[in-house]
């Protein structure tokens, strides 16, 4: 049976960007998505092609493995006998089998035994094309000449340390790969830890330098801040106040991850652990910015005998006592 056709299912280019595989998903998985659909079938079973399609598609090894499955002249036909039911279909000696410009080759075993396509290529006779060298040109892509098909070169994964402000910055950065390339990216502004990137033709050359190279794959690791955690492009930071200033209210300057300072306002009575929002202060990326976070913590000074008398009377006046 011939593989679904995946890009057709998301309407997609075969070409198309994973992004571009991602933004088709996500619309046809929210239009057919059985909570907006309860009760029709048909539409449930549109949602599971679409899943089905983006399983494949959306995983970068899995859709090469898909890509290459569909390029196969042979297309499975090699399972089983595609001529089964007629005239002529081949019986012990022979099979059948149908070339990718539509025309049909009968492989005849004169060597290996009745109905053996174990031996070895001049075991065999093909009929109705060119010789061996031809059929297999027809069936692998080679011209006329018989050229033969090189391997590319293989995958290369490298990885990228960056501390936590060159993460935020990005730009422009030199680095080695385990091939011993020196090659020059561009680091992403905001980029998080473990995201990777692929660099076409950046991998291991094929041998002999014969065929395509493979492909380069930077995974950033990012190192963690003393001063801030990080949720998706939101910072959380944290300040500290007296128990007093917590009372009676106060400002703190805090120096955001980008070196710039805002001043905060502690309103009278903010309670331990409060989280003061600050917008547009987290990390910068190409998906916007996200806001900052500051957390505040309360601490409880040590008193003289005279000020623990005076607030004790307070707190009897106020009736907290």
């Amino acid at each position: 049976m011939p593989a679904p056709d995946y890009y057709a299912v998301l309407g997609v280019d075969e070409d198309a960007s994973a992004k571009e595989v991602k933004k088709a998903y996500r619309k046809l998985a929210q239009q057919y998505h059985p909570d907006r659909n309860a009760g029709d079938a048909a539409a449930e079973e549109r949602f599971k092609e679409v899943q089905e399609a983006y399983d494949t598609l959306g995983d970068e090894a899995k859709r090469k493995t898909y890509d290459r499955a569909r390029r196969d002249p042979y297309g499975g036909r090699f399972e089983g006998n595609p001529f089964e039911g007629f005239a002529g279909a081949p019986g012990g000696d022979g099979r059948y089998y149908r070339t990718p410009d539509g025309t049909y080759v009968r492989v005849d075993a004169t060597g290996a035994g009745p109905g053996s396509f174990g031996g070895s290529q001049d075991d065999f006779v093909f009929s109705g094309g060119g010789g061996l060298g031809g059929i297999f040109d027809q069936f692998f892509g080679g011209g006329g000449g018989g050229e033969p098909q090189y391997r590319g070169g293989r995958d290369v994964n490298a990885s990228l340390r960056l501390s936590f402000g060159e993460a935020l910055a990005g730009g422009p950065r030199e680095f080695r790969t385990p091939t011993g390339d020196t090659v020059r990216i561009t680091v992403p502004k905001g980029v998080r830890d473990g995201f990777k990137i692929k660099l076409s033709g950046r991998g291991e050359a094929a041998p002999g330098g014969r065929g395509e190279p493979g492909d380069l794959f930077v995974t950033f690791q990012v190192a963690p801040s003393a001063r801030f955690s990080r949720d998706g492009d939101d910072l959380t930071t944290s300040v500290s106040v007296t128990a007093v200033e917590a009372l009676l209210g106060t400002t703190r300057e805090v120096e955001t991850a980008t070196g710039k300072t805002v001043r905060l306002t502690i309103k009278p009575g903010t309670q331990p652990g409060a989280r003061l929002r600050v917008r547009g202060q987290g990390v910068a990326s190409d998906r916007g910015t996200g806001d900052l976070y500051v957390e505040v913590g309360v601490t409880v000074p040590t008193l003289s005998p005279e000020a623990i008398d005076g607030l004790r009377a307070w707190a009897e006046t106020e009736g907290l006592a």
